[in-house]
């Protein structure tokens, strides 16, 4: 019995010690990673293998399931649904119906299409016949959505009935000796319905595609033989994703076939599929992370896609019950807004009214995670990074609140080393307010950052996996050549410099700080909108908060100041302020410096309370890109925070607008209202600050 005893108390002083190395040195979760990576490397000699030189479209990866999962259900919209037969079916269809109005291989078609069937087996009937999809971003008009057309080279532009008058608004659509005027290349326009949206009148020079007057169904259009297959290598474009804009017009990049494919890849996500998902996706698919990230590794692994129009803070728990939705596809600000609102008095018990068990996606801020958790009891939550243009992506899993959160990798001993470790992402030492990469003057090589030290994110180039994501487009090269970064750890390697600030500690938690244009600079010191957001998200008044620079220069005065756009938890009043706002900005200063522990140089000067307007301007809404779905927050369809159109307006709102503006005169005695006579001393240069 005493041996007994010994022997359990020494496997259990074992085990301990073993759980205690563990915890510290992360040695489970880097085998796990470097196991993960193996994984990739085998499925990109399998896709060599099976794809060879010319045979990697694509529409493999939902052809991949032919004979796979026939009847199982594999795309949910609203009250229709497709099985993986049907849908690969009506794909074959539209893939004949684009063949016959002449969209061959390596055709770029320019989609103006929101969340619906129409773009769903628009994409796919596209890569079924080796075209080119290039989803524009439905929120932007006139010279940026001509732009898009233009660079991308689209032969063919289609959209729905429901951006129609979008695309009638921002392009003249009566041909000029045959060409549509200031688009050379483009061909036709058309509208492609599935009955998603209202019908329209249409000018005479755009066509109508109806899904329901296409060829009757026959066996063979689901099929997909190889001497039918269109003829791309992997290094050739299998789509054009946009950029943001955000520095000027949008840019084309592309992404290449074999990248994709990687994308695509289940075992790119350990353990998230071992079992059939079924992934809810209410992000615009125009953008890169719904299209890629989850979607076709759940197609591929004979999940279901159920595609929400957009995402809605009032419907969504009721749309993922009703669906039986398990896994979600999260960007931006969405988590916040689902934690922010008020409890479901028809589901009072919110962990278990649902069947919601993984989160994936990207810009969950640490409080928010907790939060998130503790409220509705999703256990597995994943934060990603990566960039349209990034040659690799990294991502964090946790399953619990005890685990640090808000990181977005996590690399232990293991895959730090150079024997083992992952080779593709580094932070390096650059100078903040330049820009400008710090060298070292003996080598003439790149300088890692250290532990703890911000600095830029940047990818490894290494083909064929790491491939250069190009733009294209007239000034393509000389953008792309900008990005590219020689020379950096040895002589001839080659990197891509992703514009992002980020840091990694001691422990290897990796953290994304900042986008790099985001970050300002104001008594000497480098500051974070990102960290100040934080702060001002912590008060228990305020909902959302929006920092940024304003140049003060062109008023007169020096450097640059902090802005903050906020907003109340209540609302503000268009025409009181109310005591909620009086008593929460009263204090503001002093809770941000005490209570927040932000530095008193990184509390934004200005504030601005944005009124929650039931009459605002819908028309200035839509020029500047905003959610029609957030009140009166400055956030894309993505549900990012928008910056450059209230960096333009600084401390001068629109005489329209009903914003209420504060400063703070002197540091040290809080933010009071910014009067007129206040104003016109700053615009003219004689404030004393």
């Amino acid at each position: 019995m005493v041996r007994t005893t010994a022997a359990l108390a020494a496997i259990t002083g074992t085990v301990l010690a073993g759980a205690a190395l563990d915890k510290r040195y992360s040695i489970r979760s880097d085998i796990g990673q470097i196991r993960s990576a193996r994984k990739q490397a085998k499925h990109w000699e399998q896709l060599c293998q099976a794809f060879g030189d010319d045979d990697w479209s694509f529409y493999h990866v939902l052809h991949f399931t032919f004979g796979q999962n026939e009847y199982g259900e594999a795309f949910l919209f609203e009250d229709r649904s497709w099985t993986y037969a049907e849908t690969r079916a009506e794909v074959g269809r539209l893939a004949l119906a684009f063949e016959k109005m002449g969209i061959r291989n390596r055709t770029v078609v320019a989609m103006m299409i929101d969340n619906s069937p129409e773009f769903y087996f628009m994409w796919w009937a596209l890569f079924k016949i080796g075209a080119i999809p290039a989803p524009v971003n439905t929120a932007i008009t006139q010279e940026p959505f001509r732009h898009c057309v233009k660079i991308s080279d689209s032969e063919f532009l289609f959209c729905s009935y429901e951006l129609y008058p979008r695309v009638a608004a921002s392009m003249n659509l009566e041909r000029v000796d045959g060409v549509f005027q200031g688009l050379p290349k483009l061909k036709e326009v058309f509208v492609y319905d599935y009955g998603a949206y209202p019908p329209c009148a249409l000018a005479a020079e755009v066509g109508v595609l109806k899904h329901n007057d296409l060829d009757p169904v026959h066996p063979g259009m689901a099929e997909w033989p190889p001497e039918r297959r269109p003829k791309v290598g992997q290094a050739d474009t299998s789509q054009y994703l946009f950029t943001s804009g955000t520095t000027g017009l949008p840019k084309a990049a592309t992404w290449p076939t074999g990248y994709s494919h990687m994308a695509a890849s289940p075992t790119r996500w350990p353990y998230m599929f071992e079992k059939r998902r079924r992934l809810y996706a209410c992000t615009p698919l125009f953008h890169g992370g719904a299209t890629y990230a989850l979607l076709p590794a759940t197609v591929r692994a004979g999940g279901t896609i159920i595609l929400a129009r957009k995402f809605s803070v009032r419907n969504f728990w009721h749309d993922v019950r009703r669906t039986r939705a398990n896994m979600l596809f999260y960007i931006g600000e969405m988590v916040r807004y689902l934690v922010q609102a008020p409890p479901d008095p028809v589901h009072p018990d919110e962990k278990k009214t649902h069947g919601m068990e993984i989160i994936y996606g990207l810009g969950i801020a640490a409080p928010v995670w907790k939060a998130f958790r503790l409220r509705f009891g999703v256990p597995w939550i994943t934060e990603y990074y990566s960039a349209t243009e990034g040659t690799s992506s990294i991502n964090y899993s946790n399953l619990s609140n005890n685990e640090p959160v808000g990181k977005v990798a996590h690399w232990g001993p293991l895959m730090r080393s150079s024997w083992f470790g992952q080779d593709t992402f580094y932070i390096i030492r650059i100078d903040m307010d330049s820009g400008e990469v710090i060298r070292d003057p003996k080598t003439g090589l790149c300088i890692q950052a250290k532990y703890g030290e911000v600095g830029e994110a940047i990818n490894r180039i290494k083909p064929p996996m790491q491939r250069i994501h190009d733009y294209v487009g007239e000034g393509g090269v000389q953008a792309t050549n900008k990005k590219l970064l020689k020379d950096v750890f040895a002589k001839g390697d080659t990197f891509w410099r992703l514009g992002d600030a980020m840091s990694m500690d001691s422990k290897g938690f990796v953290t994304f700080v900042d986008r790099l244009g985001d970050t300002f600079r104001a008594k000497g010191h480098n500051i974070s909108t990102t960290e100040v957001e934080m702060a001002f998200l912590n008060h228990p008044h305020i909902s959302s908060a929006n920092v940024y620079a304003i140049p003060m220069n062109k008023f007169g005065l020096d450097g640059q100041m902090g802005l903050a756009a906020i907003t109340l938890q209540k609302g503000a009043s268009p025409n009181d302020p109310g005591q909620i706002e009086i008593d929460s900005i009263r204090g503001l200063e002093q809770y941000l410096t005490q209570t927040a522990g932000l530095a008193s140089y990184a509390v934004p000067r200005f504030l601005r309370i944005l009124v929650d307007d039931d009459g605002s301007d819908p028309q200035k809404r839509e020029q500047i890109g905003i959610s029609d779905s957030v009140g009166s927050e400055y956030v894309s369809l993505m549900l990012k925070k928008l910056k450059t159109s209230l960096r333009k307006e600084a401390f001068s709102p629109p005489a329209e607008s009903r914003d209420r503006m504060y400063w703070i005169e002197r540091e040290g005695q809080g933010y009071v209202a910014l009067t007129d006579d206040a104003r016109q001393q700053l615009l003219g240069g004689t404030a004393k600050l």
